[in-house]
C-alpha cells in the first residue's frame, strides 16, 4: 500500500505551503492522479484520514481529479487514450509506448483559512 507514503508527502507539501501562505487550517487538497499511477482512491482517503490527525490538514478533504492515460504515436504523431491492455494507435494501428499522461500524482491546489 504505497498510498501511505503518498499521503505522507501530500500532508508535508500542503503543510509547508499552508505555513508559507499563513493558512492556519487547510480545508481542501486538490490532486491530479493518473490512471497508471496505481493509486487506489479509497486507500488514499483511508490513509489520509489516519495521517492527517494533529496536523494543519486535520479538517481537510482530498479532492481527486482522475487523469486518463494518453499516448503519442511515434509513427504518425497521433495522441490517443490508452489503457493497460490497449496501446494501439487508432490512426496507424501500431503499438505505442510513448505514454504522455497517466502517471501523474500531483498536489495542484490547496484551500484553507
Amino acid at each position: 500500500m504505497h498510498e501511505i507514503s503518498v499521503v505522507y508527502d501530500v500532508i508535508k507539501i500542503a503543510s509547508e505551503n499552508g505555513e508559507k501562505n499563513n493558512i492556519k487550517s487547510i480545508d481542501k487538497i486538490f490532486m491530479k492522479i493518473g490512471a497508471f499511477s496505481c493509486i487506489n482512491e479509497h486507500s488514499l482517503n483511508f490513509a489520509f484520514n489516519l495521517l492527517k490527525k494533529d496536523t494543519i490538514c486535520e479538517n481537510a478533504n482530498i479532492i481527486v481529479e482522475s487523469i486518463k492515460a494518453k499516448s503519442l504515436c511515434s509513427y504518425c504523431n497521433e495522441e490517443f487514450f490508452i489503457d493497460y491492455a490497449n496501446k494501439i494507435c487508432p490512426k496507424c494501428k501500431r503499438h505505442s509506448s510513448n505514454i504522455i499522461s497517466g502517471h501523474e500524482v500531483l498536489v495542484w491546489k490547496i484551500e484553507g483559512e
